[in-house]
């Protein structure tokens, strides 16, 4: 055996003496392979998407334009996405209030008008008008520079206008969005009241490409054809340019929900299982950031 072994060493050392001549193949991956090397580790890109504003409202209040709003850039900004939840200037804060903002922050010195919360590892920027800084609403704000402020901060900016879609600064600010997320919910009979007593504003008949319908606490009853095809018989009383239901957001389980109200909190902050239940909103634009 030491015989066999005193051999294969000796025979592997007259190998290692010799030369061998690479193939021009084996030199150009060789040469790749040292010039990759060389190069500095940078880190694969993140996902991106491309910069987008989004206004949502709802017809009425409490059909869930804050509820949509909030929870779905709360989820965005949890994919890493960085994302920028806003209000309609000039209002009085809902979520200074629903999110308890004196809680949430730990000084008031050198407060600017706008403030904000931090939510998401800082992917998600709340900025929180207070009412000690709210402007009497007669004041002027240059709608198209503020929006552009936002923008650069933020890949997704998300503008919560509730139920304040006929204010001036409203329409100016879905002229400027990319798309305009109008929620509605299961009151038909309300649906169909506004619809008869109101003129279709002019952002619902110019934003063909731009007004996407969402029905919000919409349980299986709801989702059946009959249902679907009277609730979008009463959008077509505002012209066909968004008579159809675009989105589904499914009946939240109410006891989950009232914590989260309770406790000043996000839905998904607290249940962030219920992600999946807004899965149908969850549709990022990929591609370069502008």
């Amino acid at each position: 055996m030491f015989h066999q072994v005193s051999r294969f060493v000796s025979r592997f050392r007259d190998l290692e003496q010799q030369d061998f001549t690479n193939t021009t193949e084996e030199e150009r991956q060789w040469r790749l392979l040292k010039e990759k090397l060389s190069l500095p580790d940078v880190p694969e890109p993140l996902e991106t998407v491309t910069r987008k504003c989004i206004a949502v409202t709802s017809l009425y209040p409490q059909a869930g334009a804050s509820f949509i709003a909030g929870n779905v850039a709360y989820a965005w900004a949890a994919k890493g996405i960085p994302v920028t939840l806003c209000e309609l200037p000039n209002h009085t804060s809902y979520f200074y209030f629903a999110l308890d903002y004196e809680r949430r922050v730990r000084s008031f010195k050198n407060l600017s008008p706008t403030s904000l919360i931090l939510m998401q590892n800082n992917q998600l920027r709340i900025q929180i008008e207070t009412p000690s800084h709210v402007h009497p609403e007669s004041s002027q704000i240059d709608i198209a520079s503020w929006i552009l402020r936002l923008n650069k901060e933020s890949s997704i900016v998300f503008i919560d206008v509730s139920s304040n879609w006929n204010k001036n600064e409203a329409k100016q600010i879905f002229e400027l969005a990319d798309e305009i997320w109008v929620v509605l919910d299961a009151d038909i009979a309300r649906l169909t009241r506004l619809f008869l007593i109101e003129s279709a504003p002019g952002w619902w008949l110019s934003g063909k490409n731009k007004v996407k319908i969402i029905a919000n606490k919409w349980n299986a009853q709801l989702a059946r054809t009959t249902v679907l095809k009277k609730v979008e018989g009463t959008l077509s009383l505002w012209g066909t340019s968004s008579s159809q239901v675009d989105y589904q957001v499914p009946l939240i389980d109410q006891e989950k929900a009232a914590a989260a109200h309770v406790k000043a909190n996000f839905l998904l902050e607290l249940f962030p299982e219920e992600e999946s239940e807004f899965q149908s909103l969850m549709h990022v634009h990929k591609g370069r950031m502008l």
